[in-house]
C-alpha cells in the first residue's frame, strides 16, 4: 500500500499490507480515527504529522505514554477513537 507510506506509522502500513482486501478498509479506518482522536489531543490537529506515533490497526488501540487510546462504540458502519492526556 504505497499511498499509505505517508501518513501511517511503518508498522500499521505493514499491519494493513498484510490484510486481506476486505478487512484492509476496516482497519484503515480504526488506524485514522485513533490518530485524528490523538492528534487532536496534542492540539495539532492534521496539521501534525500522522506517520510519526503506531497506534495499531488492531482490535485493540496500542499504549502511549501519557495517553489512554480508546475506541468508542458507535453504529454500525461507523468509527470513533478517544484520546485521554493521562499526565
Amino acid at each position: 500500500m504505497p499511498e499509505l507510506a505517508d501518513v501511517l506509522h511503518p508498522r500499521e502500513a505493514a499491519e494493513l499490507a498484510s490484510l486481506s482486501p476486505g478487512e484492509r478498509s476496516a482497519a484503515f479506518t480504526r488506524v485514522w480515527t485513533r490518530k485524528e482522536a490523538y492528534l487532536k489531543g496534542l492540539g495539532v490537529g492534521l496539521s501534525g504529522n500522522p506517520a510519526a506515533d503506531y497506534v495499531g490497526s488492531g482490535a485493540v488501540p496500542t499504549r502511549l505514554p501519557g495517553w489512554t487510546l480508546t475506541d468508542v462504540l458507535v453504529p454500525e458502519g461507523h468509527r470513533a477513537a478517544l484520546a485521554l492526556h493521562t499526565p
